[in-house]
């Protein structure tokens, strides 16, 4: 049987099908035009508005709902609102996660021209760079209307944004206010802004700039956008029913229709030039583009001449045959493209926080098989992880751009690996955390001085950094392990290790070196603090000269960072528990100082510059709230109560009734105004005064105890007892052991701790 070439039957089958094709819409086309044109034009200007008019929503619709999904599920957008009140938590850490959260939504949205959280508890926004009180947000205005109650329904209309109030510059954006919580009263508020200029870049990206124009409105009529409205009426409006804004759609000028409408004849002769010029094309590109059918098909055939049982289909001349040859090729590259999806990058990532941070449970088999596919060698009898950290990378982010941050990490992780490899060793980095690289150090050769080689090139690194980079870096190092299942441990104590670093953050330890450390626990410190806390509590003068000696001891024993953010740290816990209690204007002025001081111990470089911040913010807390003292009611008063308890603590009948007919004074107005004035209860204030002069006496008489209870103003021994216990944690016999000679280091510290007590 003869075969018919592909070019033949291409020709035969597409001529045809040209010439009536062409001959009908031309007939068609110069009847039905005039009357077509118009509502042609007006509805694709109006499905042109309504496909902008979906895009818009669409993407405003799905930031809307990330914002929804991440306040419900995020336990940390929950617990920012009340950081405040919740004690056992790390509000900076809290912070960090909150911001992190943040910039991932921005991210995830290139829209997203920024995004803050308003805090009303202390109007404090967070934003994806700082944490700003009202005073200084450039969004005051906006972010204290919500705090009032007036919350638009969804997407506000055009506003100016921006993020400092000293800003000279803002960007005009759309926004959107999500209360917190969603469905109480609300706390707080996730703003969204959206730039207009990245929503006019998108239509502009599917407009016609020659032909038509679009205007989007918001709902009070402000221009949104708009890519050049020429004046004339707009072809088609729509409103959308999510937002509320108005989309206008028309076409730039009418001339070029009406062209089209006059130019009948011109018509025809062009048509029939087209046709001819297609009926040409179609000869020669059919020729050209089936040539390779044919000869493909040509090798085919001979191939599997006398084969009619395998290609039935070729033999008998089916044109699907080509068709289903495709489906075959697309399936193959399908399945290829399906197997290798996740590129070698991120495989190799992956493999490395999964296997070096101990994410995925692995056996070598597995681990040996993903090693090799992503080219990765296996054969090294050394391993050690060191941990690469920058000091004050907060403070980095807010001076650079995204781009020069790149360019950092980039610069670090080629001078890990060109350090690494002239060394000896294979070197493999990833930043698994923001500002942290962790680096995987392999050797071939299980040498005995391998950990001080290790050491050697991470103070190599370390070095480079510091002598050419403008900031430092700390690098911790854990022991070598000879089985690649280790390695998850040597990361660890690299983290151990990198918790060990000095105050300035500017070192390389290695955790073996740790291991054979000794240094003064912070705990030594704990009766220290809550001496100086006591003693502003009750402001007392000496808080100043104990803060001076708690700070000098701190700069001569402690070198850790680690232990100086802990001490300082619980120092803050507890001047805040001391002023928990206090009325609402102090609480203010310590939750204003408490902001300052945090940012101190974020930002400090040397124990001494710590010291003196501290302080700085101490005095002008305690000068506050001595002036606000001043000019309370009954100040003068209350002085002379406290007098006359500390002249008369001796006294058993000593009572709150008692001074209350003293001194001519409701017994429960008497109480309430000396907790605001002293910041503790009548019953507490007495008995402090009372178990200070009771050690006193116990360090410095042979007394008996009864005597001793008798004389601070205990009439039962038991009751002295049980209070002495209770704010001491020791019996009087017990504190007049441990007062003695040969005391232990921890009895002397309880000794020191009732001498400033006193």
């Amino acid at each position: 049987m003869k075969t018919r070439s592909w070019y033949k039957r291409l020709l035969f089958a597409y001529l045809p099908i040209f010439y009536f094709v062409v001959v009908f819409l031309g007939i068609v086309f110069f009847m039905t035009i005039r009357q077509m044109a118009n509502a042609q034009m007006a509805h694709s200007s109006e499905t042109y508005a309504k496909h902008v008019m979906q895009t818009v929503e669409s993407t405003l619709e799905n930031i809307d709902l990330l914002v929804i999904r991440e306040i419900n599920a995020n336990e940390d957008m929950q617990n920012y609102l009340y950081a405040n009140s919740m004690r056992n938590l790390n509000e900076h850490l809290l912070y960090s996660r909150v911001s992190e959260k943040l910039r991932s939504l921005r991210l995830n949205f290139p829209m997203i021209d920024s995004i803050y959280y308003y805090r009303i508890a202390d109007r404090r926004a967070l934003s994806t760079s700082a944490l700003l009180p009202i005073e200084y947000f450039g969004d005051r205005q906006f972010a204290e209307r919500l705090a009032n109650g007036d919350i638009p329904y969804t997407w506000t209309g055009v506003r100016e944004y921006k993020l400092f109030a000293d800003d000279r510059r803002s960007e005009p954006v759309v926004s959107l206010v999500k209360k917190v919580p969603l469905l109480s009263t609300a706390d707080g508020f996730v703003v969204v802004n959206v730039s207009t200029e990245a929503l006019g870049e998108m239509v502009r990206q599917m407009s016609a700039q020659d032909i038509s124009y679009i205007t989007i409105r918001d709902g009070e009529g402000n221009v949104v956008l708009s890519t050049g409205e020429d004046g004339g009426d707009a072809l088609s409006v729509v409103r959308s029913d999510y937002s509320g804004w108005e989309v206008r759609s028309g076409l730039r000028g009418a001339s070029f229709y009406g062209f089209l409408n006059e130019f009948f004849f011109g018509w025809v002769l062009v048509g029939l030039v087209t046709i001819a010029l297609g009926t040409v094309g179609i000869v020669l590109f059919a020729r050209r583009y089936t040539s390779p059918i044919d000869a493909i098909l040509l090798r085919i055939t001979h191939y599997f001449k006398g084969k009619s049982q395998e290609l039935p289909e070729l033999l008998g001349d089916n044109p699907r045959f080509i068709e289903n040859m495709v489906d075959h090729l697309i399936a193959a590259a399908n399945q290829y493209s399906d197997a290798h999806k996740e590129n070698l990058l991120y495989r190799k990532r992956r493999l490395f926080a999964e296997w070096v941070g101990g994410e995925r449970a692995m056996d070598r088999e597995a681990w040996t098989k993903e090693m090799t596919e992503v080219g990765l060698e296996t054969a090294f009898r050394r391993r050690y992880v060191a941990s690469l950290e920058i000091h004050r990378y907060a403070a980095i982010c807010e001076k650079y751009s995204y781009r020069d941050q790149y360019l950092f990490t980039y610069v670090i992780e080629s001078v890990v690996g060109e350090i690494g490899a002239e060394g000896g060793c294979d070197v493999w980095a990833e930043w698994l955390e923001s500002g942290k690289l962790t680096v995987l150090l392999q050797f071939k050769d299980d040498a005995d001085d391998s950990d001080r080689t290790v050491a050697a090139l991470c103070e190599r690194m370390r070095r480079w950094i510091d002598e050419n980079l403008e900031y430092t870096v700390s690098i911790g190092i854990g022991r070598g392990v000879a089985a690649w299942s280790d390695v998850p441990v040597s990361f660890d104590e690299a983290g151990k290790a990198l918790r060990e670093k000095p105050v300035d953050g500017n070192a390389t330890i290695a955790y073996w070196d740790v291991l054979r450390q000794e240094r003064s626990g912070a705990a030594d410190y704990i009766k220290s603090v809550h001496t100086i806390v006591e003693s502003f509590k009750r402001r007392d003068p000496s808080w100043e000269p104990a803060l001076v000696r708690f700070m000098e001891e701190l700069a001569l024993r402690l070198n850790v960072r680690q232990d100086v953010d802990h001490l300082m740290t619980y120092l803050l816990f507890n001047m805040s528990n001391a002023f928990a209690d206090m009325p609402a204007a102090y609480k203010e002025i310590w939750d204003e100082a408490e902001a300052r001081l945090k940012n101190e111990l974020q930002l400090y470089d040397s124990v001494e510059r710590l010291g003196e911040g501290f302080l700085r913010q101490l005095r002008d807390v305690a000068e506050r709230v001595e002036k606000l003292r001043n000019v309370r009611v009954h100040q003068e008063a209350l002085q002379r109560v406290k007098s006359y308890i500390e002249e008369h603590a001796g006294d058993p009948s000593l009572s709150l009734g008692l001074l209350s007919e003293q001194f001519q004074m409701n017994q429960s107005y008497m109480s309430r105004m000396f907790k605001e004035e002293f910041g503790e209860n009548f019953v507490d204030y007495l008995a402090n005064i009372r178990i200070v002069r009771s050690k006193e006496l116990l360090r410095t008489t042979d007394l008996p105890i009864h005597e001793i209870a008798a004389r601070v103003g205990y009439q039962y021994t038991f009751s002295f007892n049980r209070v002495f216990k209770r704010m001491v944690g020791v019996t009087p016999g017990e504190f007049r052991k441990q007062s003695q000679p040969g005391e232990t280091r921890e009895h002397a510290s309880a000794r020191l701790e009732g001498a400033g007590e006193a």
